[in-house]
Formats: structure tokens, sequence, C-alpha cells
């Protein structure tokens, strides 16, 4: 299973617990992965590399539709969003036994544990999925501007004070010991996303470089104002019905509120044309004539 994954669903095991939903979670994980064995079908069509990451994601949300936990449903998508198909199975195997871990500290009351050791990138991964999640649970644009700035400010304060650097870093120290440093300095003056992060970057491994981490957290934190605007380019103002309509269509394609920013533009011949951070959605008159144009051009 990829590191990604991993860090992904650390964040989800922890809102589960929090809304008292961490049972239900591990139940439809293990239900999904029963699903998955028995039913050749279903299988198939998952760990087939022909179909799209769109349709087998599809294929999921309508299977799991009203019959699972949210956090659950969540975690099934971004792991076949990130998985290679054919590793799907395993990948689920581990995500139910990754759940009953949790399911068993919970209920031992025991402390949160490091991360197995990993390599640097490994490690990165853990972060980069935690991360994603965490972000992905912010509703408002503005808080996630606000959980940037506190992350960046907590680099310049740890990059400046040495003692505090070292402590935090300190792989010889319990987990719990820095998790509760972290919570006396920070939990009254920041957001909980931020206070969450700047655990999860402590716990997913050791790592040398603390303040080249969490800026770099800070620049994922930063790429996400660009998956929550979408510009939309037509030719006439999008009327509010259609606006809405679209905000909803992409917000479940990049599963995050969208707002969407209309842009009249006379070049575009029909339709429209979306961008959404790196996501492009073309759907111009002009592109299907040049897809004809195509089609129809003699072969040389």
């Amino acid at each position: 299973m990829r590191e990604l994954v991993r860090g992904y669903a650390a964040a989800v095991f922890e809102s589960a617990e929090s809304a008292g939903r961490l049972g239900a979670v591990r139940s439809d994980l293990v239900e999904f992965a029963r699903a998955l064995n028995t039913f050749e079908k279903l299988r198939l069509v998952l760990v087939d590399p022909m179909n799209t990451t769109t349709t087998r994601r599809a294929v999921v949300a309508d299977l799991l539709a009203g019959r699972s936990s949210p956090e659950a449903a969540a975690l099934l998508s971004f792991a076949i969003r990130v998985e290679r198909p054919s590793e799907l199975p395993v990948s689920v195997a581990v995500l139910v036994e990754l759940a009953e871990d949790e399911c068993r500290r919970s209920d031992a009351c025991s402390a949160i544990e490091m991360e197995p050791v990993a390599a640097r990138g490994a490690i990165r991964a853990r972060i980069f999925g935690y991360t994603e999640r965490i972000l992905q649970e912010i509703s408002a644009a503005r808080t996630v501007d606000v959980v940037e700035d506190e992350m960046f400010a907590i680099a310049r304060l740890l990059d400046a004070n040495r003692a505090l650097r070292q402590t935090l870093r300190d792989a010889n120290l319990p987990l719990s010991g820095r998790v509760a440093v972290v919570d006396d300095l920070f939990t009254s003056v920041c957001r909980p996303a931020t206070v969450r992060l700047l655990r999860y970057v402590l716990r997913a491994g050791r790592l040398r470089d603390l303040v080249g981490t969490l800026e770099w957290v800070v620049e994922i934190t930063a790429a996400e104002r660009g998956r929550r605007i979408a510009a939309v380019r037509s030719a006439v103002a999008l009327q509010p019905a259609e606006r809405r309509r679209i905000a909803a269509a992409l917000g479940r394609i990049v599963e995050r509120e969208v707002e969407v920013r209309d842009i009249i533009d006379p070049t575009v011949i029909g339709g429209v044309l979306i961008s959404v951070g790196d996501l492009i959605i073309d759907g111009t008159v002009r592109l299907r004539v040049e897809r004809l144009r195509d089609v129809l051009a003699p072969v040389s």
C-alpha cells in the first residue's frame, strides 16, 4: 500500500474517532473487503486498468451511497484514485488491518504511536496524504488561508528557536511528550487543523529537517486555494442556476467546495472551458470541431 494512503487513513481515523464513528468505519471497510472478495464482477471492474479512475470511483460511490460512513467512503475513493488498480484488493485489506488497530488502540485508551520507520520519501508521502485529508475536511476557503499562515509562523518560530526545534525532532523523546509540547504551545492560538498537521509531522517518522518539512506543508496548503476556485470561461455570463450546477459537479470531482468565477471570453465558441487547479475540462464547441477535423483529416 502506498504511504500516501497510510497518511490519508490516519487523518480519516482521527476524525472518525472524534465523531464516534471509528467502529462504523472499520465495519464498513470489512464489508467492502468482503464484497470485493465475494463478487467477481465488482472486483474485475475495480482492478481493470482499462476502466478510468472516475468510473471506478463512481462504481464504489454508488455501491456505498446510503450504506457507509462518509469517512469510509472518502478513504476508499482516495485509495482508488492513487493506487494502481491491480493493488486495490491488497490495499483494502491493509486498510482493514489499520482500522482494526486503531479500534484496539481506542478501546484501550492507548496513546497514538509513531508510524513505522521509513525512508524520507515515504515519510513525505504520509504527510502529503494526511494533509490532503485535513484540507478536504475544511469547508471554508478562508480557514485554509489561516492554516497556511499559522503553519508558516510555526516554521519561522522553530527556525528561530533552536531548543524548541531540537525538542520536537528528538526521536529519543516519547511522541506523547513532544505532542504535549505542541498542544501546550499552539492549541489555544491556532486552528485545530494546524495543530493536527503539526502533530502528524512529528508522528509520521524521523525527520532531519523539521523546519523544511513544515515549509513544504505550507506549500501544499497554499496550492489548496487553486483547487477551490474554478475559472469558467464562456462567451456569455453564466446564469445563477448554471453556476450552482457547475460548482456542485466540480465539487464531486475534486472532493471540495468549489467557488465558480465565470469569465466572459468572446473567443470561446459555445460551451465552457473550466480550470480548477491543474484540472482542465474543455467543453467548448471548438474542441469538438478540432476533434472532428482530426478524424476527417486524410492519412498522409
